[in-house]
């Protein structure tokens, strides 16, 4: 009797915090939490609020071991594509996974080195501390836990620290036979696949919602393969040994940005008008921060094929890295009157007027990114444009019927993916 009624308050205290929402724990500001239940305990330094970095760059996650055996590297790799794809919400450059993965590699681990390589800041590190799930019968716990770190590049200061477990919880409390059957059938569906990545959504979501972002607009990566979706060579029936385009697009896709340079070229010295070749060129010496290379690689790309709404936003992107505002914001107006439901050209029309002090006309360009991100289901770039767009409507701006437009659909978007 004693062993089960340990058992019914230990299912009764899972079941209470699984209900409720997570504790933010502020350690830095001098707080202390509770009993330990879903609370996500994080850590800013001063030197953050100081000088707040542009870029973080995600390095490979570890698993913890051997005290955790079961957390896996395939763990580790999935909680680090999610906290990517959280992070993207913020204003703060990215660096593309597989190519942190490859100076990485080639740095050795020199944190110097690599921020210095990636042209990025700060970098985030850390450990997956739990995954999986347990199943007594009546209740199931699905769980997914990381502490994570983001160091200034530099000098390896540690600007900020979080850690937290996300959970599910299934099952009840019996108190008659039908509730014993419902209750069983409760716990198995709470330890599917699907429950795992939503905890492990939760979980990033949680700590990156901690890392402090100033609201400062930023041009998105170019050369991003979700923000720009090349196709041109997915049905080619050609080897690389054939195409050095498709070898190109391949190292890129890998992080090999030198590779991919020469195959662009390669590409070229054989067709000096292949519109898809000068675009890769453009992407890479962007990424490099060739910024004029870059600006004519695209111009020659837009030359060749004027109507296509990709070489026209990496137009845009290199000018105004390149300090043409009025240049850029041209190309993008081009790119979307090819293609209405373009988010990146929408997005960063925006930011540009919003140097340019034409706040108005920015919030009609950050709702429409909204507007296009949702379409095509990227919720993590239409929650940016959601975000920067209240920016907006708090400097007096009237566009709260949009803000309400956008906060629906995303909700929407919401319900649709987890359904």
């Amino acid at each position: 009797m004693k062993r089960a009624g340990c058992v019914s308050v230990f299912l009764a205290v899972c079941a209470t915090a699984g209900c409720s929402g997570p504790s933010y724990v502020d350690e830095g500001a001098g707080e202390r939490g509770g009993i330990g239940f879903n609370e996500v305990k994080f850590r800013v330094d001063d030197s953050y609020r100081a000088s707040p970095p542009e870029c973080v760059a995600i390095l490979p996650l570890k698993a913890r071991s051997p005290s955790n055996p079961e957390v896996t590297l395939e763990d580790a790799a999935r909680v680090r594509l999610s906290v990517y794809a959280h992070l993207s919400a913020k204003s703060k450059r990215g660096v593309r996974l597989e190519r942190v993965d490859r100076v990485f590699a080639e740095t050795k681990e020199d944190r110097a080195e690599l921020g210095k390589r990636l042209r990025c800041g700060a970098l985030l590190e850390g450990e997956v501390t739990e995954s999986g799930t347990m199943f007594l019968a009546l209740y199931s716990r699905v769980s997914v836990g990381a502490e994570l770190r983001l160091i200034r590049a530099a000098d390896g200061v540690v600007l900020w620290e979080g850690k937290h477990v996300a959970a599910s919880h299934g099952g009840s409390l019996p108190l008659d036979p039908v509730g014993v059957a419902m209750g069983i059938l409760d716990a198995v569906n709470n330890v599917g696949d699907e429950q795992l990545l939503r905890v492990t959504d939760d979980l990033a979501r949680r700590l990156v919602s901690t890392i402090p972002d100033e609201g400062k607009v930023a041009l998105e990566d170019p050369s991003d393969n979700s923000a720009l979706p090349l196709t041109h060579h997915a049905a080619a029936a050609v080897s690389d040994d054939q195409d050095p385009l498709a070898l190109g697009e391949r190292l890129m896709s890998q992080g090999d940005h030198a590779g991919a340079l020469v195959a662009a070229d390669r590409a070229l010295l054989a067709d000096s008008k292949r519109s898809e070749a000068w675009f890769l060129k453009g992407r890479v010496l962007m990424l490099e921060g060739d910024y004029p290379g870059a600006e004519t690689a695209a111009l020659r790309a837009v030359s060749l094929d004027r109507r296509n709404a990709r070489y026209l936003n990496a137009l845009g992107a290199a000018n105004a890295a390149n300090g043409s505002l009025d240049r850029a914001l041209a190309a993008y107006e081009m790119a979307v009157a090819e293609d209405p439901s373009n988010g990146f050209a929408w997005f960063n029309s925006a930011i540009i007027l919003i140097y340019a002090g034409n706040p108005n006309d920015a919030a009609d360009a950050f709702y429409a990114a909204g507007l296009a991100y949702i379409k095509t289901g990227d919720a993590a770039k239409a929650e940016r444009a959601l975000g920067e767009l209240k920016l907006v409507v708090k400097t007096g701006v009237a566009a709260k019927s949009r803000l309400r437009t956008l906060e629906d659909a995303l909700s929407d978007l919401a319900r649709r993916k987890t359904s």
